[in-house]
């Protein structure tokens, strides 16, 4: 297929879409999700986030279709989506370095499988709840957002429970130091 072909297409399908055709829709994400995730990979260098990345763009999308006035525009309309979504979690992570490079105590994953008797003795003095978020952010490096998915609960509660746990977690590494 041309260039104007897929660009003709791609501007069919938009419009199915706004009439309300589901087949479209799967047509339209089948189209360009590997070129999505090609852009987020390269943006972001980590799989999950530029799954995550694409999947939310493709949510944007859903919810924006029926506003875009000129389906010619829709590729760029969509890459521009995604870009602000990349850029997104670009700063959720840099937020969240800049919070851990802040606190006074420096987690690393294989300290806390592995390492430091009194980091693990610290650790299991922790409440349920604290142990579990230090566990999966630091233990697992998994991110505040499947962490915040995983429970249920917003991404700012999970990273004030996880500052808590770790103010909690310095006051008991300095009754122990």
């Amino acid at each position: 297929m041309s260039k104007q072909e897929h660009q003709i297409y791609t501007e069919l399908l938009v419009i199915r879409c706004q009439q309300g055709e589901k087949e479209a829709f799967e047509s339209i994400v089948e189209l360009w999700q590997k070129p999505l995730l090609v852009f987020a990979l390269r943006y972001l260098d980590q799989d999950i986030d530029a799954c995550d990345a694409v999947q939310e763009t493709w949510v944007a999308v859903i919810k924006g279709l029926n506003r875009l006035q000129n389906p010619s525009l829709f590729v760029s309309w969509l890459f521009r989506i995604l870009t602000y979504k990349c850029i997104d979690r670009l700063r959720k992570k840099q937020a969240e370095e800049r919070v851990l490079k802040n606190s006074d105590i420096k987690l690393e994953a294989s300290e806390i499988s592995n390492g430091s008797e009194s980091l693990s003795r610290a650790i299991q003095r922790l409440s349920d709840e604290q142990k579990t978020l230090i566990m999966l952010r630091f233990g697992q490096g998994l991110q505040i957002g499947q962490i915040a998915a995983m429970f249920n609960i917003a991404e700012g509660t999970v990273k004030s429970r996880l500052h808590r746990a770790l103010a909690r977690l310095r006051e008991i590494l300095g009754d122990t130091i």
